[in-house]
């Protein structure tokens, strides 16, 4: 169930798409206290000013009461009209909140460039405020989503030795996925009790490797946005050994969200996991892995099941990583292709088309003898992308 103590949610319709029919678009998650609070940020330079507020907010203080995240309309590119639309939502809802403005975070995701319908979703904010409920948090997962195909959730408790402690994850995402700190909207919730300081450790080591790690279309958001939220109404979190386990709980929520996020990739069929071993260190890696995954000839290739290894290659070697060619070695799955830049004698193609045309599947590829590592995680790319991106504004 997606209830955590300390926190309610709701969800309505404020009518923000062109023919929006009644579609959940505006949600609202409220702690009951002040609540610790952590965040990361896309660092693209054009940046929507939802962004902005709630990193001055969150910067400032560290805490936060309530989420306000609207879906059809990033409020990008709007300039200080759209700083003062996101002002006055938030500052109307911690009116009927009765809390501090500043303690409201505005979100907001959808078509870059127009402003948001503000009267509508202004007569909307009452309702979703009468309809707060702690079983609220499902029909906010429904109410943030875009070109979505399905919500994306998960749940993890673990034992502490001081007691149970729950972590629950929402996340919406699908297209313009090539996060440089987060995902498109993710917002994170638990029950525990955690200093300002180790909550943001623990965010930021989460983010990392899961939705750092992703790619959809090479395409960063101007919205990107991840909010951690503590309520303390669970035990308190406060040495090393049980703050580790509280770090891997959220970081297994993370890498879930992650991996729902890539498998409803725009036209999406296959994740694949791109895997770079033996680079110079884990940042070479990862340029590397991270070039593989966002080429589109890569990533057509994935989508036919063509074991096109030449294309792999080159990826990893326009990457700007530091790559041996007399040292790479390729995996399709289980079926080596290259060894040491050489074409492995026997090497059965019908195999690797095999595994190519598996929904989920990884692929690795030494580029040295180094220690660094690292892994990005990838869709195919079919002709509905094309047809969903075309279509998007009309």
């Amino acid at each position: 169930m997606l209830k955590v103590d300390g926190f309610s949610a709701s969800a309505v319709s404020a009518d923000i798409r062109k023919n929006g029919g009644g579609r959940l678009d505006l949600g609202l998650i409220v702690a009951d206290k002040v609540a610790t609070t952590a965040a990361v940020f896309t660092r693209n330079a054009v940046v929507a000013p939802p962004v902005d507020i709630c990193r001055e907010r969150v910067g400032r203080k560290g805490s936060a009461r309530a989420v306000l995240v609207n879906s059809g309309n990033a409020n990008c590119m709007t300039l200080f009209r759209g700083r003062e639309d996101a002002l006055r939502l938030s500052d109307k809802v911690a009116k009927l909140l009765d809390i501090p403005e500043e303690l409201v975070l505005p979100c907001s995701t959808g078509v870059i460039g127009e402003r948001l319908p503000i009267d509508r979703m202004e007569a909307a904010l009452d309702p979703l405020v009468r309809e707060l409920s702690p079983e609220g948090l499902e029909l906010f997962s429904q109410a943030i989503l875009t070109t979505d195909t399905v919500t994306k959730t998960a749940v993890q408790e673990v034992t502490l030795k001081i007691g149970k402690v729950r972590v629950v994850g929402i996340a919406k995402g699908a297209g313009m996925i090539a996060p440089d700190m987060a995902t498109m909207l993710g917002f994170i919730l638990t029950d525990a009790g955690v200093s300002r300081y180790d909550l943001s450790q623990v965010l930021a080591d989460a983010v990392a490797d899961t939705f750092n790690s992703i790619t959809i279309d090479g395409d960063m958001s101007t919205n990107d946005t991840v909010i951690l939220m503590a309520s303390g109404r669970g035990p308190a979190v406060k040495k090393s050994d049980d703050l580790e386990a509280f770090g891997e709980a959220v970081h297994t929520v993370c890498a879930a969200l992650a991996d729902m996020i890539v498998a409803d990739g725009e036209g999406a069929a296959k994740v694949v996991n791109v895997r770079v071993t033996g680079a110079v260190d884990n940042e070479e890696a990862k340029k590397a892995s991270r070039g593989i995954a966002e080429s589109l000839l890569v990533k057509t290739a994935f989508a036919a099941a063509d074991p096109n290894w030449g294309r792999i290659a080159a990826a990893a070697g326009y990457s700007g990583a530091a790559v041996d060619m007399e040292k790479i070695s390729l995996s399709i799955g289980k079926v080596k292709v290259l060894e040491d830049g050489e074409i492995v004698k026997g090497y059965d193609e019908a195999e690797a088309v095999k595994v190519m045309k598996r929904d989920r599947y990884e692929i690795t590829l030494a580029i040295g003898d180094g220690e660094g590592e690292a892994v990005m995680k990838t869709c195919d790319l079919t002709e509905e992308y094309v047809r969903i991106n075309s279509e998007y504004r009309t």
